[in-house]
């Protein structure tokens, strides 16, 4: 074989593409007595026997068992998420949609006046617990109101600062006048 062909299956092997022809074609190549240097260090794993003695069998059956043995182990293992996932989307699902549930409303007064009188007494304590949530709204208003009392003022005193710079600018006039008026 020429020596490029080699080296590309060499490679497609250390990649794990070859096929078992172009492995048998590797085994005989490094069969031969003269191969290059730069291979001499992959040569052994390619002059190994053809054919496996019956004192090996024993042992390629332990590697095999303990193979599917593993095999079994990483099913189970793949299975568990799973099945958990399975059972956590049932209980959500049974929690979400609860199907022992009557479908109409049961009255808790039978008396409307007495019913009546319940709900005047829940919306009355509501109206109590909102009024006293609105309060510090309320002086926060207030405060906000005084606020902008204290801005207007100060918009007043910013129109008279810039009237004053408008004599200011008289000021300037008049001594350009002084300067170019001369008795």
């Amino acid at each position: 074989m020429k020596y490029k062909a080699i080296s590309q299956l060499i490679e497609k092997y250390f990649e794990g593409l070859t096929t078992l022809e172009e492995e048998a074609l590797l085994r005989e190549y490094f069969e031969q007595e003269e191969i290059p240097e730069e291979w001499q260090s992959i040569r052994p794993l390619f002059k190994h026997k053809r054919d496996v003695s019956l004192a090996d069998k024993p042992l390629e059956a332990a590697f095999d068992k303990q193979l599917a043995n593993q095999k079994s182990e990483n099913n189970k293992t793949f299975l568990w998420p799973i099945v958990a996932a399975v059972a956590a989307i049932a209980i959500l699902f049974f929690s979400l949609f609860d199907f022992n549930r009557s479908s109409g409303f049961e009255d808790t007064f039978n008396d409307p006046t007495e019913a009546y009188a319940q709900a005047t007494k829940a919306l009355q304590f509501v109206g109590i617990k909102l009024s006293d949530g609105m309060s510090p709204t309320v002086m926060a208003g207030k405060k906000l109101d005084q606020g902008i009392t204290q801005i207007e003022r100060l918009r007043w005193i910013n129109t008279g600062i810039e009237k004053t710079s408008q004599l200011g600018e008289i000021d300037k006039t008049r001594i350009l006048l002084n300067f170019t008026y001369k008795p």
